[in-house]
């Protein structure tokens, strides 16, 4: 198997006797073991008479199996145990997957494969997750993405199966009774869910022999069983539905120009990677590249490239720009300048941007920061269908057989007849509505006269394409590291300025981390600064996307965001060139002032987002209301639009100058640097603060619950469905308070959800969720339904809270497990360069200047008993010294706070005015 030569992990591929294909791999890091399984069914199979089902055999799976019969059992044995389980369905493949402690690995398998291959389909439960999957399609009803996606499926070729509605709803799975349901239901299972058609990817510190054979033991005994004949799919698209404009209108403000080639499957061309070659180039945010040339005109802020749905036989392209409100009305010359550029590709010479992708693909993999492992085996058990054995762990980095002929041929396809122009404006006309989500659009041919122009293009010689990337780093050496800076260490001081610095001694990259944080006083002084706050940065974001696109490309990756008590920069990746990167950009920071170039499509960008917070799903407002409630300097959307549309240019220059003029600002530089790098950023940096006046960190405080009554807080939203968010906060921002309230979730979380959506069919969207806010424990229930009030949800879910202490008594026999398993993911190994540097940043903002924390916590857990747990729930079920907080949307009803025994709470600037903080 190809692999590079700094991966240390061991890897095994073999196909048992009964047919299924299996990759092991062994890797010392892991902390947990993750599997993940691919079927090769998805929702092309399901019949024209029950769609949806193959959606609901994936739902059904879950509901008990011949071994393990009974409902989310292997949920509730994977929370209890460090892991999880989820899965998918796709068009022609579904994926399922869970991770869990090593040391119960055997019994997860165990689980596993009872529940891919022997489920019950018994007809109480097929009928509560009909309900379910109803629910589901109700709450995602007003999603602009599905309703896009929907109206594509409704303008393709109706013979293919990519047309079908993939979701299902009651309508669809209701049309036959529950019993032929079920039968359908066995007959798909038994057709494809059988060894041959499904693969396995298992990711554990284990050792390959060890993993292997817990792999025989447990799916070894199914029956060998052939996969089924590959049906064989018709074209996507008929003749008369390319070269077609489609027109829709959005639910939120949303102003988008998608120009899709239909292309055939590229799949073979993965030593070649024809498209990475396109997308990268059309994508070039550079002045002269295409989005630069719509951004100077005033056309578009923003280009994705690449995207696109695929499947085993075709490929869609698609080229998705962010639009202005000028850029809707010029959409034909918009498309002849992307011509242009397509022409420009065309006749230009390709292997410098062969060869220049050929060694950025080695130095990212051989340098790449490990990612999630679930993540990772999902994508290697898919990747078994793709790619021969030996290909399987290089297939996504490998480009052995640059080709611009096929680069060439791939571009043929990129004709104005081979594509599907969709326009997506709120001023849209349309003349037609689609069937599930009910979304107004209009279809019609592209005019044969733009058509033939678009086809015979003339050379635009403002457009180029990139030059020589100059962030790309020829080699990667490690630095000579220091016993003495293995955690960080404090190495400058000044007032108002502190910058922490240490080594990675674990893995062993050529990578690192830079933060930069600044506390700005005046970032606190109310919501209209913090507005223009969030305006200064969103155009530094839009300079700095044209100024530095190729860094990103070159593996220098930066973040620039607001928090509340200022703003932050990260910068990532590759440490060569990176400390001179963050330093360009803090430059920038401070230099940068043309405001004015894009001000009016970055402004009006802004309040297009404040205003589409307020059409987004119920549960979603419910918590960033939540969290403007809870902090000092967070701000609802709505209060911030106001200022946002009447926001001016000498308004920024005014909040960028308050900002920067007095500041705390604190950096940690993490990873692959040596002192000497380190103290000449540090100099940097100290001597451009030296110019501003420096002050203490800001206090990121917030407001006391448990000091009152319990609070009720209406937020109007005009979506049909009721929502509910309870919030508690624990008594005290201690880690004796913040571990019980982890333990108390971790048990919680799989009883409410199996309570809320299996027993009492609240909805789909249900679950409970550790919420800190500044470090400050807390705990938050949640359910967004479609059928029942929120006063009736809020009853319920508070019965539910009344109840948990017997509901939790099972667990107490289990209480090592429990505690073990939350100390693995709290205390346990790094996964990657990225997330240590993170949890280090984060010890930095909770002043954990030891970076003791995690022993410290192991010591607190180890001596926890489970009566401690039942005293703090009991605090929770009788409001003891805990906050409580109800949020609800509902449009259909008003709830008087005394009907709760709460207190309204209406004003949000007197609630924060008068409310006490946490001292």
């Amino acid at each position: 198997m190809l692999t590079h030569n700094l991966d240390h992990r061991r890897y095994q591929f073999s196909q048992l006797e009964n047919g299924l294909r299996v990759l092991v791999i062994e890797d010392p890091s892991c902390d947990v073991s993750s599997v993940a399984a691919t079927v090769a069914n998805g929702h092309f199979s399901d019949p024209v008479d029950c769609l949806g089902l193959s959606h609901l055999l994936e739902h059904m799976l879950f509901q008990g199996n011949k071994k393990h019969p009974q409902v989310d059992e292997f949920s509730a044995f994977l929370s209890l145990h460090g892991g999880y389980v989820n899965a998918a369905t796709g068009s022609e493949y579904s994926h399922y997957y869970f991770s869990v402690n090593d040391e119960y690995l055997s019994t997860g398998l165990d689980h596993f494969a009872y529940l891919l291959t022997q489920p019950l389909f018994k007809l109480d439960s097929i009928k509560k997750e009909i309900k379910a999957i109803d629910a589901e399609f109700s709450l995602k009803i007003h999603d602009d993405l599905r309703r896009l996606y929907e109206v594509h499926k409704e303008t393709a070729n109706p013979e293919h199966p990519f047309s079908k509605f993939s979701v299902g709803n009651a309508n669809t799975l209701n049309q036959l009774s529950h019993q032929e349901v079920q039968r359908l239901l066995q007959i798909l299972h038994q057709q494809k869910y059988v060894t041959h058609n499904m693969t396995l990817c298992v990711i554990s510190p284990l050792s390959t022999e060890s993993s292997v054979k817990l792999v025989h033991q447990h799916f070894a005994h199914l029956s060998a069983t052939k996969a089924p004949n590959s049906q064989t799919l018709p074209p996507l698209y008929l003749p008369k539905q390319l070269g077609v404009r489609i027109d829709i209108a959005p639910l939120k403000a949303a102003k988008r120009l998608i120009v899709t080639f239909a292309l055939p499957s590229v799949q073979k061309y993965y030593r070649t990677k024809p498209l990475s070659i396109i997308s990268e180039l059309l994508a070039d945010e550079g002045p002269n590249g295409l989005l630069g040339y719509f951004k100077t005109r005033g056309l578009a802020t923003n280009i994705s490239v690449g995207g696109g749905i695929e499947g085993s036989t075709f490929r869609d392209f698609n080229v998705n720009l962010q639009l202005t409100e000028l850029g809707i009305g010029q959409i034909d010359s918009m498309l002849q300048t992307l011509f242009q550029y397509i022409q420009l590709i065309k006749q230009h010479a390709k292997m410098r941007f062969f060869n220049e992708k050929e060694a950025l693909l080695l130095q990212v993999w051989q340098f790449a920061d490990a990612i999630k492992a679930t993540d990772e085996a999902i994508g290697l058990a898919s990747a078994i269908f793709y790619y021969p054995p030996e290909h399987l762990v290089a297939s996504e980095y490998i480009l052995d057989k640059p080709d611009p002929a096929i680069v060439d041929h791939i571009l043929s396809f990129f004709v104005p007849s081979n594509m599907r122009v969709k326009v997506v404006s709120p001023g849209a006309k349309t003349t037609r509505v689609s069937r599930w989500y009910k979304t107004a659009y209009s279809f019609s041919p592209i005019n044969p006269a733009l058509l033939k122009k678009l086809q015979r293009i003339e050379s635009n010689e403002i457009l180029s394409l990139p030059d020589d990337n100059p962030f790309i780093s020829e080699s990667h050496t490690l630095v000579e590291q220091k016993d003495a800076f293995s955690i960080p260490q404090k190495v400058a001081a000044a007032d108002g300025f502190n910058l922490w610095f240490g080594q990675d001694h674990q893995f062993g990259l050529p990578r690192g981390d830079c933060y930069v944080s600044f506390d700005c006083r005046a970032a606190i002084d109310g919501t209209e600064i913090a507005t223009i706050k969030r305006l200064w940065i969103a155009i530094l974001n839009s300079h700095f996307q044209q100024k530095y696109y190729q860094a990103n490309v070159a593996g220098l990756n930066y973040h620039l965001y607001s928090h509340q008590c200022g703003f932050s920069l990260h910068t990532s990746g590759f440490s060569a060139k990176q400390l001179s990167f963050n330093q360009a950009l803090l430059e920038q920071i401070h230099s940068f002032d043309d405001f004015s170039k894009h001000f009016e499509q970055v402004k009006h960008q802004q309040s297009q987002s404040l205003h589409n917070n307020l059409l987004n799903k119920p549960i979603n407002r419910l918590f960033t209301r939540l969290s403007a409630l809870m902090q000092q300097n967070t701000h609802t959307p709505l209060s911030m639009v106001s200022f946002m549309e009447k926001a001016t240019v000498e308004q920024v220059h005014e909040t960028k100058n308050s900002l920067l003029g007095e500041r705390y600002m604190e950096s940690l530089v993490y990873g692959n640097w040596c002192e000497g790098e380190v103290e000449q950023f540090s100099k940097n940096l100290q001597q451009q603060h030296a110019f501003y006046t420096g002050h203490k960190k800001l206090s990121r405080s917030v407001f006391n619950l448990c000091k009152q009554d319990l609070l009720l807080h209406a937020l109007p939203c005009e979506h049909p469905d009721a929502a509910v968010v309870i919030y508690y906060q624990s008594p005290k921002a201690q880690r004796r308070d913040t571990l019980l309230t982890i333990l108390l979730e971790q048990l919680v979380s799989p009883v409410f959800f199996n309570f809320a959506r299996q027993e009492a069919q609240l909805g789909y969207l249900v679950g409970s969720g550790y919420v800190p806010y500044n470090q400050h424990p807390g705990m938050a229930f949640y359910v967004q339904s479609p059928q029942y009030s929120a006063q009736y949800l809020i009853t319920i879910i508070r019965d539910f809270l009344q109840k948990l202490t017997v509901n939790l008594l099972p667990y107490q026999k289990k209480w090592p497990d429990i505690k073990r398993g939350v100390m693995k993911q709290l205390c346990g190994k790094d996964a990657n360069l990225g997330m240590k540097s993170q949890r280090l940043w984060s010890a930095l903002s909770n002043q954990d200047y030891l970076f003791t924390q995690s022993q410290d916590i192991m010591n607190e857990l180890s001596n926890l008993e489970f009566s401690d747990l039942m005293s703090f729930v009991n605090g929770l079920a009788l409001g003891q010294n805990i906050g409580e907080l109800i949020l609800y949307s509902d449009p259909n009803q008003h709830i008087t706070p005394s009907d709760l025994g709460a207190v309204s709470l209406d004003d949000i600037s007197a609630f924060k005015k008068h409310t006490p903080l946490v001292e």
